[in-house]
């Protein structure tokens, strides 16, 4: 599969009604599938308008299908460390915290996933970034093994109205 990764800025209202398809349908899937109550309404289209200008949105499209497959979000924080007792200069670490990751229901399991995740890895790498960071259900199971096959670990959980979330990370 072809893929192209754009990012999505928040006056690019026809690539926001694509986020938002995928996003819905994916989450229409999980509900029916999965029992993933939270996923009863769909994420509204204003929110992703508000996350395209507080983080960076990607869309990703099927080039040989001319067609979006795939949509994340990513969210960098940004930490400064002193290492007073070292006479070290302040150290910068940047983490970013992948949302939203989801593909079109009828295209899971062709690999669009694992090619977004490299895409994010190495784009975070260019950004100096050196920690991942997600949260994912526990009723997820497909989605907790998908990163850990991606190198990320379960670090905490907490629970929710209907289920708990673990929160995974990957060194980079």
């Amino acid at each position: 599969m072809n893929l192209i990764f754009e990012r999505v800025l928040s006056n690019e209202d026809v690539k926001i009604s694509e986020v938002y398809e995928i996003i819905k349908n994916s989450g229409e899937n999980m509900f029916l599938n999965q029992g993933l109550i939270h996923w009863r309404t769909p994420y509204p289209i204003e929110s992703i308008k508000k996350d395209c200008t507080e983080r960076e949105v990607f869309l990703i499209k099927d080039l040989d299908k001319n067609k979006y497959v795939h949509t994340f979000q990513l969210k960098f924080t940004y930490f400064t460390s002193l290492h007073i007792l070292f006479n070290k200069e302040n150290t910068k670490i940047i983490v970013a915290n992948i949302n939203k990751f989801a593909t079109i229901p009828q295209l899971t399991g062709r690999g669009i996933g694992k090619q977004s995740m490299n895409f994010i890895e190495n784009y975070c790498r260019s950004k100096d970034v050196s920690k991942l960071c997600l949260d994912v259900y526990e009723k997820s199971e497909h989605a907790i093994r998908f990163y850990r096959n991606r190198g990320f670990r379960i670090i905490g959980k907490r629970p929710t109205k209907y289920f708990k979330v673990y929160f995974m990370e990957k060194q980079l």
